[in-house]
């Protein structure tokens, strides 16, 4: 079968399978809840796990890890080769158990690699880099495991059959890109949940009160206003059929075009840097270009937002 993967030297004693869970849900690192700093990106606020969340996630890899475990030994039963049923749950615990370990490191370098914040080549080279060491970690910790644990039931652990360490290897890389691709996701459809949950979704108009002919902008949640100062935005973007509004320590939502409020908007200081992205030109305090056109705008609270070389001349780069 192909999942007889490792094998306990003692004998003729069959081999163990050395995988994972097959529906593991979980990924090969993990992040921290939030990250102060200057350079937060637009997922950062939203990536944190409550600890409903994280018993939930625990409580997911304990029941992936008995339906491995169980899988297993009922195939290896029906074959005629089964070992003792602690054989398997060592297996799968162990793999599951550095799942969820890892799982902070990958919700931090998630919040990291944001493609809104410095562009998808970055962002997947990151991931590349992350998924290679999470890999490495992940098969390298649960192996050491199994080798302290099994001598406690007066066996020995190999790491895949004689001979075929590379082809081992190949088998639990290729599990865990799996992994690792869901995990990234799940996170990503978390946080955007998170996101939703927890912005006012509001339609938004420009307010200019005749006494002063300053402008302000209105808010209009239900029966209630609220009025802000434009100058408080620090950039907009689109999200889906909305448009995000981000001030430096909140955001509004509001089902608009970003072209409409584009309009709305230009007169009081804001340009388009991005076919989804403006930014008010108050705010920001550097601007770097790349060999490619693109740029990179750094905003007066550290964040930096990408833009894109067809609007370079929106902020007058050279």
């Amino acid at each position: 079968m192909s999942d007889m993967e490792s094998s306990v030297q003692q004998g003729d004693t069959p081999s163990l399978p050395a995988t994972d869970a097959a529906a593991k849900p979980a990924g090969t690192g993990g992040g921290s809840a939030g990250m102060n700093g200057p350079k937060r990106s637009n997922v950062t606020d939203y990536i944190g796990f409550s600890r409903r969340l994280w018993l939930g996630y625990a409580a997911s890899l304990l029941i992936a890890a008995a339906l491995g475990a169980t899988s297993f030994w009922i195939e290896d039963t029906r074959n005629g080769i089964a070992l003792p049923a602690w054989c398997y749950a060592v297996t799968e615990g162990t793999s599951i158990f550095m799942l969820f370990i890892l799982t902070p490191a990958l919700l931090w370098l998630t919040a990291r690699l944001d493609p809104n914040r410095i562009g998808w080549p970055r962002t997947v080279a990151g991931h590349l880099g992350g998924f290679a060491l999470g890999s490495a970690a992940h098969i390298a910790g649960m192996a050491a495991l199994r080798w302290l644990i099994f001598p406690l039931f007066g066996q020995a652990y190999g790491f895949g059959r004689p001979g075929q360490l590379g082809l081992q290897l190949l088998y639990e890389v290729r599990k865990d890109a799996v992994i690792y691709l869901g995990m990234v996701a799940l996170i990503w459809l978390v946080a955007m949940a998170r996101r939703r949950a927890q912005v006012i979704v509001q339609q938004v108009v420009i307010h200019r009160p005749a006494s002063t002919g300053a402008s302000r902008l209105e808010i209009r949640d239900g029966t209630r206003r609220l009025f802000l100062d434009p100058a408080e935005i620090l950039w907009a973007e689109a999200a889906g059929n909305y448009v995000e509004l981000h001030l430096a320590n909140a955001s509004h939502l509001q089902r608009q075009t970003l072209s409409s409020l584009e309009e709305q908007l230009s007169t009081l200081g804001f340009v388009r840097i991005h076919r989804s992205r403006l930014v008010n030109r108050q705010r920001v305090r550097g601007i770097a270009g790349n060999d490619s056109g693109d740029f990179t705008v750094t905003l007066d609270d550290g964040r930096e937002i990408g833009g894109g070389r067809r609007w370079r001349e929106a902020l007058k780069l050279n």
